[in-house]
């Protein structure tokens, strides 16, 4: 039968949690272990929000949708790339490579980061940033490639 393990003893195994809400609404609940790998589920609760574009010098993470849209956005040298992901469907980040998401309104989405989480850096990019966050979720929607 197994055994309960509680919120107390999480810390004996290196494990984490950190939840918060977002200054764009969003719901983080995170899950995190010691080597910095871990799992976050996001909720919007609103209408569609964009993220904060940002890059991992080595750590990936794979972006599943549960629930609603999102478009998920790289920008891979000059070339912005939207794709829209639905229910079921993910992707996954490069190293060094910029990304981002519009969540859509009432969003599910599992985020594991994996790989070499050493060096669990945040990489801001304000260069997609300008290229994305004046967009609607419509018009992101119109600009994305066929999966």
């Amino acid at each position: 039968m197994p055994k309960q393990i509680f919120q107390s003893e999480l810390s004996a195994w290196g494990i984490s949690q950190k939840h918060e809400r977002m200054d764009n609404g969003e719901l983080r609940f995170r899950l995190m272990g010691r080597d910095g790998s871990g799992y976050i589920r996001c909720e919007n609760p609103g209408p569609p929000v964009w993220e904060n574009g940002h890059s991992h010098s080595s750590l990936q993470e794979l972006v599943l949708v549960q629930h609603g849209a999102v478009v998920f956005v790289e920008l891979r040298g000059k070339e912005t790339k939207f794709t829209l992901l639905q229910e079921g469907d993910w992707a996954v980040t490069t190293p060094q490579v910029p990304h981002t998401e519009c969540v859509g309104g009432n969003a599910v989405v599992h985020t594991i980061k994996f790989g070499d989480c050493s060096n669990s850096d945040w990489i801001p990019s304000l260069e997609l940033d300008a290229k994305t966050k004046s967009l609607s979720f419509e018009e992101a929607c119109q600009k994305c490639q066929s999966r």
